[in-house]
């Protein structure tokens, strides 16, 4: 190992693919080609004998989640520095909300203002930001429960409901078909398609996945296309823009999904964590809201 020649710039390469997951997009932040970034990989997996990252195609898999967190607290202070000399607000929490409780207070536009003036908030799916709090990259983050995690400190359970558009529900006469019902679906890793999966098994209605995709925009383009149903928050229902899309009720609701709260204990008294659970889940969570 020659440790002691690992320059600033190397590290700061490193730590941005592992952020990105993407050597392009790495190379577009600091401003290099793409060969220089994947250089700088190969000199720091020769110069510490510990390698970084996998390719399987386009696809970057980190090698190991551990010397990925390393990297991200050797970081910080640079980051941190880096913000005071632009004058930046470095006091500020960093926030992570998935997309379907940010749409909610976006909803209410001066709810998410108010979110920003207090917080660094980063917006994204539930498995982004859950990585990223892994990383080092967020102090605190809201997001639906994986159904295999269990419980934790601070969280609330919500129903999930079916929506469709309305000419999506004309066209079953008010009845689920026997031939398999389309239903459009987030990834397989995403909570909410696994309770809806579920909830669909439990009932025992046959259904095919029209299509998979993690943005919710397109996603609601999709039903709102009438080519299936699926499955949302109730919460997340005033935030629905489009006035074609109405609650599907063919289907049993009989689906909850747990929504928690995870905050880096280093950084975030339990105090602290408790009141932006309570800003964050204040509309969102029923009357039934409860701490572990």
């Amino acid at each position: 190992m020659s440790l002691e020649r690992l320059s600033l710039g190397t590290i700061r390469c490193v730590h941005e693919v592992l952020a990105c997951r993407s050597v392009t997009v790495a190379a577009e932040r600091i401003g290099i080609s793409q060969s220089a970034v994947s250089q700088q990989i190969a000199r720091f997996e020769k110069l510490s004998g510990i390698p970084i990252i996998v390719r399987n195609g386009t696809k970057l898999t980190v090698c190991s989640d551990e010397i990925a967190r390393l990297i991200f607290t050797m970081m910080e202070p640079i980051d941190t520095m880096r913000c005071l000399v632009l004058g930046k607000d470095v006091d500020k929490l960093r926030l992570g909300v998935c997309n379907h409780i940010a749409a909610h207070h976006c909803h209410d536009i001066k709810r998410y203002i108010e979110l920003g003036r207090e917080f660094d908030v980063h917006i994204g799916r539930p498995a982004g930001i859950s990585e990223m709090f892994n990383h080092g990259e967020l102090d605190v983050v809201v997001r639906p429960l994986f159904h295999h995690e269990g419980e934790i400190d601070l969280m609330f359970d919500v129903p999930l409901v079916w929506v469709a558009s309305s000419g999506f529900e004309m066209g079953l006469n008010g009845n689920v078909p026997a031939s398999p019902l389309p239903v459009i679906l987030e990834a397989t890793l995403s909570p909410y398609s696994y309770y809806a999966e579920r909830s669909l098994r439990e009932a025992q209605i046959q259904y095919k996945v029209a299509s998979r995709t993690d943005d919710n925009l397109v996603r609601m383009h999709l039903v709102s296309a009438g080519l299936g149903c699926t499955t949302i928050p109730k919460f997340a229902l005033p935030a629905v823009s489009d006035e074609e899309i109405k609650l599907f009720r063919n289907i049993p609701d009989t689906s909850r999904i747990r929504f928690g709260l995870f905050y880096n204990k280093k950084k975030v008294q339990y105090k602290k964590a408790s009141r932006i659970f309570d800003i964050i889940s204040d509309g969102v969570a029923p009357a039934q809201k409860y701490l572990a």
